[in-house]
């Protein structure tokens, strides 16, 4: 009895190791992108060339484009987070304020240096951030409330809502900067004006 072949039509499919390797393949090639050219410069097709694999790949890894910025913007977030935890470590104080400003000087060291990534995480999106993202993002906050909660001023539910505040005040100053949006005052004033708001801060909660 002659054994029939079947022909296997289509592309074999991936193993589970194949598809995570091409994944991964695909946010480097976003993160590239986004260091070299910013937000504007993500394409499907450049990051596909990039990463040498088909158009067609992207979409099979992830739901749209702004997923995978999303997931290439997490990359830059463990750079920052990485940045920060740094600074902290070589910071000179252990008081609230000293380790805040350490922070900060920090924030915009890393925004300059790599300033297209930078402002890539803060484009719009339409879509909810994936479950990792979001953990990404939680820790990244998570070194600014460890500051704040080693202070021992601030009771645990007021933690988390300072920190939200002190990052979004010290974030809008560099950034309005960097749009040059802050009117008369200039990039060199950012860094007198971020420690007034910190010292502010800190007498505020000292006081309390």
């Amino acid at each position: 009895m002659n054994e029939v072949h079947k022909k296997v039509r289509g592309r074999p499919r991936k193993e589970p190791g194949d598809r995570a390797a091409d994944r991964r393949a695909l946010i480097e090639a976003a993160v590239a992108i986004l260091n070299a050219g910013g937000a504007a410069a993500l394409t499907a097709r450049g990051v596909a060339e990039r990463a040498g694999t088909a158009v067609g790949s992207v979409y099979t890894q992830f739901d749209s484009l702004e997923v995978l910025r999303l997931e290439a913007n997490a990359v830059t977030m463990r750079r920052l987070r990485d940045a920060l935890t740094e600074a902290l470590a070589a910071c000179p104080s252990r008081g609230t304020e000293a380790r805040l400003l350490c922070l900060a000087d920090a924030y915009l060291a890393f925004a300059a240096g790599h300033h297209a990534a930078w402002a890539a995480i803060f484009e719009r999106r339409t879509v909810a951030a994936p479950d990792s993202v979001q953990a990404d993002i939680a820790a990244l906050f998570g070194i600014l409330e460890g500051v704040l909660r080693d202070g021992g001023r601030l009771a645990e539910a007021e933690i988390p809502v300072m920190a939200r505040a002190l990052w979004s005040s010290v974030h809008g100053m560099t950034y309005l900067a960097d749009l040059g949006s802050l009117g008369p005052l200039g990039v060199d004033d950012v860094r007198p004006m971020i420690d007034a708001l910190v010292r502010a801060a800190v007498r505020g909660f000292s006081a309390g």
